[in-house]
């Protein structure tokens, strides 16, 4: 029998692209704004999810659904995609299960993007990638769990490392104690210690897709500059994507504009691009100003705090907005300065759910861990409540 080495062999040139950024110490933090999360539509979906999400950060649109469809079918995880997205969650092959990292990086080289699998990466390795502006797909074990790698057979003789409750999420960025990641289960981002996500990730042994968009720049990019030593946010940008557009270092183009954790910018920012003083640059109007932003068809929070640049619990709070955070198209909502302080609500003894209500932002609002709040109501995965449903918070 065989056993599956999923592309060790190749990664020194996964991680070429990742050699500007490990030329230099790695950062002891970085955040990557603008990956906007959504939540899986299937039972076993989390690797489409969470591809669509990574490359709508590099500007491919993917519906989930057709990305899960075109993965090839398999009874190895290994090649593609093992058994009914449909099916209950948490089994391993020959039972339903999902699909491991190798033909989920293939399906997104289809796409255009420059997307590559790795096992038995480093940490050092993935976070080199963050600090350089890539947000890496994971897979780890449910919402961070502790978990056991178990081998399976195939049809063809091969063995494969599988575990139960696969799960992908992206990192989106660390420190010394932390990770941030974007969970496909719910689509929010959630926080985890280090060590946590260092135990789940490696039972099925570092596993991940790394890399970029296809790295072709528009003219209308190009122009979007005022002159050579400055720029002017747009709707949508991040550091990140702005610094490897000018092919800086993210870090530097942060301390040259006083840009602290989590490096967040707004549209209409005027950004200086060397350390040398920069020529005034007279404002350009953007579609949205930075003291409020009109909702617009299809908005949701989330979208809308990553496009602004502000926390979505404190644009919530600020705004008064409470779950499940329902936005007609018009509404106006008031943006809070960095530095104001925002009260945080205070914590009910029970909360009754309405309709479209996740058990996850409830939490978030609140300012509370959603494992304990489930605990404290004795639910399971997935986690779901009913509308009228009454929760305990305390």
């Amino acid at each position: 029998m065989r056993r599956s080495l999923l592309l060790v062999g190749s990664i020194l040139v996964l991680f070429a692209g990742a050699s500007r950024a490990q030329a230099r110490a790695i950062p002891d933090q970085a955040y990557i704004s603008g990956v906007a999360g959504h939540a899986q539509a299937y039972s076993l979906s989390c690797e489409s999810r969470s591809a669509a999400d990574w490359a709508a950060y590099w500007g491919v649109y993917i519906d989930e659904t057709d990305f899960l469809n075109r993965l090839p079918r398999s009874d190895n995880p290994n090649l593609g995609f093992v058994g009914d997205p449909d099916d209950p969650w948490g089994y391993i092959p020959p039972a339903s299960y999902g699909a491991h990292a190798e033909p989920v990086a293939n399906l997104l080289r289809a796409y255009g993007l420059d997307a590559h699998a790795g096992l038995g990466l480093s940490w050092d390795e993935v976070r080199s990638e963050v600090a350089a502006g890539r947000p890496v797909i994971v897979w780890v074990i449910g919402s961070i769990w502790s978990g056991e790698a178990k081998q399976y057979e195939t049809e063809d003789g091969e063995v494969v490392t599988v575990a139960n409750n696969e799960h992908t999420m992206i990192l989106i960025g660390y420190d010394e104690s932390r990770v941030h990641l974007v969970d496909a289960l719910t689509g929010y981002t959630v926080t985890h210690p280090l060590q946590n996500f260092l135990n789940s990730w490696g039972v099925l042994g570092n596993m991940a897709v790394v890399g970029e968009g296809s790295g072709e720049e528009t003219d209308d990019q190009e122009a979007e500059a005022t002159n050579g030593d400055a720029y002017i946010v747009q709707p949508g940008d991040t550091l990140n994507k702005v610094a490897a557009r000018f092919e800086l270092y993210w870090p530097d183009l942060a301390a040259w504009n006083d840009i602290g954790y989590p490096y967040l910018i707004y549209p209409g920012q005027n950004l200086v691009l060397s350390g040398e003083p920069a020529e005034p640059v007279a404002e350009q109007p953007v579609e949205n100003e930075r003291d409020t932003y009109t909702v617009q068809a299809g908005n949701n929070i989330l979208d809308i705090a990553n496009e602004v640049g502000v926390e979505w619990t404190r644009l919530a709070w600020f705004n008064e907005l409470t779950p499940p955070f329902l936005l007609p198209s018009g509404t106006v909502l008031e943006l809070p300065a960095a530095d104001e302080d925002v009260p945080q609500p205070e914590i009910p003894e029970t909360y009754t759910a309405t309709q479209s209500e996740s058990l996850i932002a409830v939490a978030q609002y609140y300012g509370l861990d959603w494992l304990d709040l489930a605990a404290l109501n004795e639910l399971s995965y997935p986690f779901l409540i009913s509308p009228g449903q009454t929760i305990r918070m305390q």
